[in-house]
C-alpha cells in the first residue's frame, strides 16, 4: 500500500492544505519540513481520522476539529480529509492461477462541527466514502464494505506502526504503561502485521466445527456423555471469551484510574505547596529550630568577639612598637655573645671537680685546692644578681624572637570585622525567621483545608476503586486459569470416550478429522509465533545496532544487543549481557531508535508494503546517530514520510538530497513577526505550503535568525 496524495479542509489549523507523497521506487523518501507549532501532528491526526474515524483521535474523540481561529463559534464548519492511495492485491482467476494487480482508491471522511463559546464541541454527520479508481472512472464501494477494505489495507490495530508520533513513539517501552500493556501492544502489532490474528480466528471456527461433529456422533452408549462434555466445553469456551474481555476491561479501568490518581496527586501536591496546614506546621517547626540554632551561633560569635579583646593578637597589635624595640635590643645582646650567658652553673660545676678545666688543683684537702675553691665560692656569691638579670633576658629573648608583629593591626581589624559580620548575619537571620514564623502562624490560623480534604477524600475513593479493579482483574485471571484447566480435563475425557466409539461412525471420523485440522493450525500458529518472533527480534537488533552505531565498534559499545523475548518484552543488553531498562537506562535518541527499529523490523519481516509516516523521528538526535537513523528508515521502509523540523534537518541535508523524491515546507503565519521574516499575504491563521525544499527559503517560509 502506498499513499499518493491528501487534501485536508478545515481540520484545526489545516484549512486548505494539499499533501503529495513520493511513489518513486528509487527516491522513496518524502520530507515535509515544518517548525514546531506548524501542524505536523495535526497532519498526522488528519490522516488517522480519515482512515479510522474519531476513535483514532487523541482523547478518544474529545478532540476538536473546529478551526481554532474561527470567531463565529456557532457556525457549522464542514471538515473533510481526502486521501488517494494504491494497494497491491493478489487476485485469482477461474483456472486457479493468481496474479498481482495494483488498485487505486480514494477515501474521503467528512463531518460538520461547531463550537460554543462555553467550550463545548459538537460533531454531526460524520460519513466516510470510498471509491475504486479505474480507467473508466470511479466506482463507489458499498458503505458496508468500506471498513473491510480499510482493515485489509491498513489494519487499525497497526495504526501506531504506520502512523508514528516521535514524541510518543516509545509506547512499546514507556514506563507509564504496565508490563502487561506493553506486552499486549507488542503482541498485537506482531500478530496483526503477520496475519496471525486471522489464524487465531480460523482456530476458533474449527473449534466450533469440532463441537458440531461431536454432537452428531450416533452411539447410544456414549452419546449422552459426549453431548454433556461438549456442552461443558462450549460453556467453558464462552466463559473464557467473556472473562477475557472483562479482564481487558478491568485492565483498561485500572489504567484510567491510575491516570486519574496521578492527576489528583498532582493537584493535591500543588495545593499542599500553596498552604497545607500540616506542611505549614512543619515550616513553623523548622523556623523555630532555625531561630534556636541562630541564637546559639550568635552567642558563640559574641563570645569569640569578646575573646578577641584580650587575646594574643590584640596584645601584639597594641604593643607592636615596644615588642619590636625589645626584639632589636635582645638580638644585639645575642650577637655580642652576652646571651645566653650564665656564670653560676659553670662555677658550681667546678666545685664538684678535683681538677679544673685548665688542669689546676681543686682538691678540698690540699692547701692550693682549698684556696682556689674559696675563691670560686666568692665569685658565685658576687655573680648571683647579674646571673638573674642574664637569665631573665635570655628567657625573654627566646620568648619574643618568634613573635610576628607585622600586619597584626590589619589582621586584628579583619578578624573583628568577620566576627562582627557573623554576629550581624545571625541577628538578621533571627529577625527574618521570626518574621516568617509570625506569617506562618497567621497563615495556619486562616488556612482553609476544605479543598485539600476534598481531594484527599477523592484520592481515597479512587484508590478504593483501583483496589477493586485490581482485585477483579486478579479474580478474573484466576477464573480463566481454572476454567482452562476444566476445559482441558473435559477434552481429555472426550478423547477417552472417542476411543471407545466404532470406527464406522462417520460423525466420529469427521470429529477426528476436524480435531486434527484444528491441532495442525494450533501448531502452525505456535510455530509461526516463535519463528516470526525470532525473525522480528533479529531484524530489530540488526537495525537498532546499526542506528546507534554499536555494530561499528563492538569492543567499546555500551549497548551489546536488543531482543524481543517470547513474552513480547523489548529488552536491551549492555556490556557483559547486563540487562538495561529501555525506558530508564537509554537516552532519548536510543529510546526512539529502539521503537523505530521494532516498527521497521515488523514491516521488514512481514514483507508488507506500507507507508511509515513519522512525526519528528530525529528529535533529541545529532551527528552519527541522526544520520544513521535516517538512513535506516529509508533503507528498511517501503514509503517513509517524515515530518522534520529545521533542527532535525541540520546535518542530514546530503542524505535528503540522495533519498528524497518529494520535499516541501509548511509554515504557520501566526509565527510572524517573532519567527517569520516576512509578513504573510493572508489574514487568516492557516498553515501554508510552499515548494521550498530543505535547502531553500521563500517569502512565505523564510525565518528570522535568533538575536542574542
Amino acid at each position: 500500500m502506498k499513499l499518493i496524495s491528501a487534501k485536508i479542509s478545515n481540520f484545526r489549523l489545516l484549512k486548505s492544505l494539499s499533501l503529495d507523497f513520493s511513489t518513486d521506487h528509487e527516491k522513496k523518501l518524502t520530507v515535509i519540513r515544518a517548525a514546531n507549532e506548524t501542524g505536523k501532528t495535526t497532519c498526522l491526526n488528519a490522516l488517522l481520522w480519515c482512515f479510522y474515524g474519531s476513535k483514532a483521535l487523541p482523547q478518544r474523540g474529545h478532540y476538536s476539529l473546529f478551526p481554532s481561529d474561527e470567531k463565529n463559534h456557532s457556525k457549522k464548519v464542514k471538515v473533510a480529509v481526502e486521501i488517494d492511495f494504491e494497494v497491491e492485491l493478489a487476485e485469482s482467476n477461474r483456472r486457479g492461477m493468481s496474479s498481482v494487480s495494483r488498485n487505486r482508491y480514494k477515501i474521503e471522511r467528512s463531518c460538520e462541527e461547531y463550537s460554543e463559546s462555553k467550550g463545548g464541541q459538537f460533531r454531526d454527520h460524520e460519513i466516510v466514502q470510498l471509491w475504486k479508481i479505474t480507467s473508466t472512472g470511479a466506482e463507489r464501494i458499498l458503505d458496508s464494505e468500506v471498513k473491510d477494505v480499510i482493515e485489509a489495507t491498513l489494519p487499525e490495530s497497526l495504526r501506531n506502526v504506520y502512523f508514528t508520533d516521535g514524541d510518543s513513539a516509545m509506547s512499546f517501552i514507556e514506563a507509564a504503561a504496565s508490563q502487561g500493556q506493553k506486552r499486549k501492544r507488542v503482541a498485537t502489532a506482531i500478530e496483526s502485521l503477520l496475519g496471525l490474528n486471522v489464524l487465531d480466528a480460523t482456530i476458533k471456527h474449527l473449534g466450533q466445527v469440532v463441537n458440531k461433529f461431536s454432537q452428531e456422533i450416533d452411539n447410544t452408549d456414549y452419546a449422552r456423555e459426549i453431548e454433556e462434555l461438549n456442552d461443558k466445553m462450549s460453556g467453558y469456551e464462552e466463559d473464557i471469551e467473556e472473562w477475557s474481555q472483562e479482564l481487558t476491561e478491568f485492565h483498561e479501568r485500572q489504567k484510567e484510574l491510575e491516570a486519574e490518581l496521578r492527576q489528583i496527586n498532582s493537584k493535591r501536591e500543588d495545593l499542599i505547596r500553596l498552604g497545607n496546614k500540616s506542611v505549614l506546621i512543619e515550616r513553623k517547626s523548622k523556623a523555630e529550630r532555625r531561630i534556636e540554632e541562630q541564637k546559639k551561633a550568635e552567642k558563640q560569635a559574641l563570645k569569640r568577639l569578646s575573646q578577641l579583646g584580650y587575646g594574643e593578637l590584640a596584645a601584639r597589635s597594641l604593643l607592636k612598637g615596644q615588642i619590636e624595640k625589645a626584639q632589636d635590643k635582645l638580638n644585639r645582646l645575642n650577637k655580642s655573645k652576652q646571651l645566653p650567658k650564665v656564670n653560676i652553673p659553670i662555677l658550681e660545676e667546678l666545685l664538684e671537680r678535683t681538677t679544673c678545666f685548665c688542669g689546676s688543683d681543686l682538691d678540698g684537702v690540699t692547701s692550693k685546692g682549698i684556696s682556689r675553691r674559696d675563691e670560686i665560692k666568692r665569685s658565685i656569691d658576687e655573680s648571683r644578681e647579674s646571673d638573674a638579670i642574664q637569665e631573665a633576658a635570655t628567657s625573654l629573648y627566646y620568648s619574643v624572637r618568634s613573635i610576628e608583629t607585622e600586619n597584626s593591626g590589619e589582621q586584628l581589624l579583619e578578624n573583628y570585622s568577620n566576627l562582627f559580620d557573623e554576629l550581624n548575619r545571625c541577628s538578621i537571620t533571627i529577625s527574618d525567621t521570626e518574621s516568617e514564623l509570625r506569617d506562618v502562624e497567621a497563615e495556619i490560623q486562616t488556612l482553609e483545608d476544605s479543598q485539600i480534604e476534598a481531594l484527599t477524600r477523592h484520592k481515597e475513593k479512587i484508590e478504593s476503586e483501583l483496589r477493586i479493579a485490581l482485585s477483579n482483574a486478579s479474580s478474573r485471571a484466576t477464573k480463566i486459569e481454572d476454567v482452562q484447566q476444566r476445559r482441558a480435563d473435559a477434552e481429555h475425557s472426550l478423547n477417552k470416550l472417542r476411543s471407545k466409539l466404532g470406527k464406522t461412525n462417520n460423525s466420529a471420523l469427521n470429529w477426528d478429522l476436524s480435531k486434527e485440522v484444528r491441532e495442525v493450525f494450533q501448531l502452525i500458529v505456535e510455530r509461526l509465533k516463535k519463528d516470526e518472533l525470532k525473525k522480528v527480534s533479529s531484524e530489530m537488533n540488526r537495525i537498532f545496532l546499526g542506528m546507534i552505531g554499536s555494530a561499528v565498534s563492538e569492543e567499546r559499545a555500551l549497548i551489546n544487543r536488543a531482543e524481543l523475548t517470547e513474552e513480547f518484552d523489548i529488552v536491551v543488553y549492555g556490556k557483559n549481557d547486563h540487562l538495561l531498562n529501555p525506558d530508564q537506562d537509554l537516552n532519548g535518541a536510543s529510546r526512539r531508535a529502539i521503537t523505530l527499529s521494532f516498527i521497521l523490523a515488523l514491516t521488514k519481516v512481514s514483507q508488507v508494503e506500507a507507508p511509515n509516516i513519522i512525526d519528528t523521528p530525529l528529535g533529541m538526535m545529532s551527528g552519527y546517530v541522526k544520520q544513521s537513523v535516517l538512513s535506516n528508515i529509508v533503507i528498511e521502509g517501503s514509503q517513509p514520510i517524515l515530518f522534520l523540523t529545521h533542527d532535525e534537518i541540520k546535518g542530514v541535508e546530503e542524505l535528503i538530497d540522495r533519498y528524497a523524491g518529494k520535499v516541501f515546507t509548511l509554515t504557520n503565519p501566526a509565527h510572524y513577526p517573532t519567527m517569520l521574516a516576512n509578513e504573510p499575504h493572508e489574514d487568516s491563521i492557516s498553515v501554508m505550503r510552499c515548494e521550498c525544499n530543505h535547502r531553500e527559503f521563500c517569502d512565505i517560509c523564510e525565518r528570522k535568525l535568533l538575536e542574542i
